[in-house]
């Protein structure tokens, strides 16, 4: 494996674990309950002993499952993300934006897999609502980094990192496409409130419900992954820095949200971005690009 590769996948794992700590304990302190506190110091051992759990559990293959599918979808979810980000941090090139939305549109097909692999109407349904989702918020999101592109248009294009140094200073007349990215964001990462994909009520777990040991793992991960990705790229684009704190601070509001706003039914959310954030984005595109 490449060492650059190495350099970015470690950092991004020791950042996922702790997330999900945080996660865990902003919601514990929203929900006024104790979160996780006892696996070392703060709980910060608890992430580590989950995947540690997750690694030595037996996996189960369906009994009716593609097994060469089933097995690939995993794999092919964790190696976009990774791939994501080092489109994101490692390379420069003039494109590297739109190289990014073109891994993001790929990773529907992990995703596709894992649903129609398992041979089970839960984990199908689930997929199906997952691809309908991220179809939709992807063209969304795709046309505001395109406003932000054409409307400073300094060189830097979709650089990313380039983009953030050579503007460096947020913008108030991009407030609006920053709260449209920002839904966006929240419904590309199947985050709440648009989290239909993995509604436990109905679905038990959505596309992923047959996987376990190893491969929920990867998927949890990837996920994850994803999730901060997104606010990195929210922060580069919209506040002009790639900080960590900022993309900490980012999550953090992801959280309180998923501890205070309902879940969306499948049909409104679906005119919410349709009917409403791709006119408003493409509204915002002819705003940006006659300034």
């Amino acid at each position: 494996m490449n060492l650059n590769v190495i350099l970015v996948l470690l950092p991004l794992l020791i950042s996922i674990a702790l997330l999900t700590l945080s996660e865990r304990a902003v919601m514990a302190s929203l929900q006024r309950r104790m979160g996780p506190g006892v696996s070392g110091a703060a709980g910060i051992l608890q992430p580590f002993w989950d995947g540690f759990k997750l690694a030595v559990k037996e996996p189960v293959l369906p009994a009716n499952a593609t097994t060469g599918a089933f097995y690939a979808a995993p794999l092919i979810s964790i190696c976009i993300c990774v791939a994501s980000w080092c489109a994101v941090l490692l390379t420069d090139l003039q494109l590297g934006g739109l190289i990014l939305l073109l891994l993001s549109s790929l990773a529907v097909y992990g995703v596709m897999l894992a649903g129609y692999s398992c041979n089970s109407k839960y984990a199908f349904l689930g997929c199906l609502r997952s691809v309908s989702l991220m179809v939709s918020y992807e063209l969304v999101i795709s046309v505001c980094m395109l406003c932000i592109a054409l409307f400073f248009n300094d060189g830097a294009g979709f650089k990313c990192l380039a983009f953030a140094e050579a503007n460096p200073q947020p913008s108030i007349v991009l407030l609006p496409a920053a709260l449209v990215f920002y839904i966006c964001m929240l419904a590309e990462t199947k985050r709440v409130p648009f989290d239909l994909p993995e509604a436990e009520a109905e679905l038990v777990a959505g596309y992923n419900v047959e996987y376990s040991s190893l491969g929920f793992a990867v998927f949890f991960v990837a996920e994850y992954g994803n999730t901060l990705l997104m606010a990195a790229l929210f922060n580069i684009y919209f506040l002009g820095t790639l900080n960590s704190a900022l993309t900490a601070l980012l999550f953090v509001s992801f959280v309180w949200i998923r501890g205070t706003l309902p879940r969306y039914r499948y049909d409104a959310f679906m005119q919410v971005g349709w009917k409403s954030l791709l006119p408003l984005a493409l509204a915002l595109f002819v705003g940006y690009t006659s300034c």
